[in-house]
C-alpha cells in the first residue's frame, strides 16, 4: 500500500508556483504552497512535511536562509532547492546545508520527473521502514539504528564506538551530505578535529560497508552515505 506524502512548496513566481503545484500533485497527496519564506516557516513550525522544495530568490528572505532555519530545527528534513542561477556558491552552500538536490530553472522536464520519482521512492521507503530500526543500505548490507549494528551478508561487523556513531549519523541523513563540523561535534564533541582523523575514520567504515561509492565527500565540506537500492 502506498504511503501518503506531503510537500511544502515555496516559490514567489505565482504562475510557476501554480504550475509546479499541478505537476507535483502527481507525486504528493498534500501540497502547501507559499510565496515567501516567512509564511512558509510559520507553517512549518506547526506542520510536518516529507519534502520541502524552495526557490532561492525569494522576497525579503533568501531561500537558503529558510533552509538553514529548517535544518537547525530538523536536521533530517529532506529539501530540494531550485534557482534560476547556476552560481557555484549557491550550489556549495546547498551542499553545506545537506540538501537532497539542486535544480536550476528553466527546468529540464525529464530531469524534474526523474528527480521526483527518485525522491518519492526514497520517501516511501523511509515511511515503510519507519516501524523498524533497520535500514537497508545495499544488497546484503543493513544498519540497525537502535543497536548501532552493521550487518554485511548476514554477518555482524565489529565496530568501534566512533565507527558506530559515524554510521548512525550518516544513516540518519542517508543520501544527504553531513558537514564536517557536525560530524566533529557529534563524534568528538569538538569543533577542532584534524581532517585526516575524520578521513581515517570514514575509510575504516567504507571498508566495512564494502560497496562502491558508499560514502562520498565533496572538497572536505562533508560526507554522504549513499543507499544503493533498486
Amino acid at each position: 500500500m502506498r504511503e501518503s506524502l506531503s510537500l511544502l512548496l515555496v516559490e514567489d513566481d505565482h504562475s510557476l508556483n501554480e504550475e509546479l503545484g499541478i505537476f507535483l500533485s502527481d507525486f504528493f497527496d498534500t501540497i502547501d504552497s507559499f510565496y515567501t519564506a516567512e509564511e512558509a516557516y510559520v507553517k512549518y513550525l506547526t506542520t510536518s512535511y516529507d519534502l520541502i522544495i524552495t526557490d532561492i530568490q525569494l522576497p525579503n528572505q533568501n531561500g537558503l536562509a529558510l533552509v538553514e532555519k529548517i535544518k537547525k530545527k530538523n536536521p533530517s528534513q529532506m529539501v530540494i532547492v531550485i534557482s534560476a542561477y547556476k552560481e557555484v556558491d549557491y550550489f556549495l552552500k546547498s551542499i553545506d546545508l545537506g540538501i537532497y538536490s539542486f535544480l536550476t530553472k528553466p527546468f529540464d522536464s525529464q530531469l524534474l520527473i526523474n528527480t521526483m520519482i527518485k525522491v518519492t521512492n526514497q520517501l516511501q521507503h523511509t515511511k515503510v521502514k519507519s516501524d523498524t530500526t533497520t535500514v537497508l543500505l545495499h544488497e546484503g548490507v543493513s544498519f540497525d539504528l537502535k543497536t548501532k549494528s552493521l550487518h554485511v551478508k548476514d554477518v555482524q561487523q565489529e565496530l568501534t564506538a566512533k565507527e558506530e556513531l559515524l554510521l548512525f549519523i550518516l544513516v540518519k541523513n542517508v543520501n544527504a551530505f553531513v558537514r564536517n563540523e557536525q560530524l566533529a561535534q557529534e563524534i568528538w564533541q569538538s569543533d577542532e578535529v584534524n581532517n585526516s582523523t575524520l578521513r581515517a575514520l570514514v575509510k575504516r567504515v567504507r571498508d566495512k560497508l564494502g560497496y562502491d561509492d558508499c560514502i562520498t565527500n565533496l572538497k572536505n565540506r562533508g560526507y554522504k552515505l549513499t543507499a544503493h537500492l533498486s
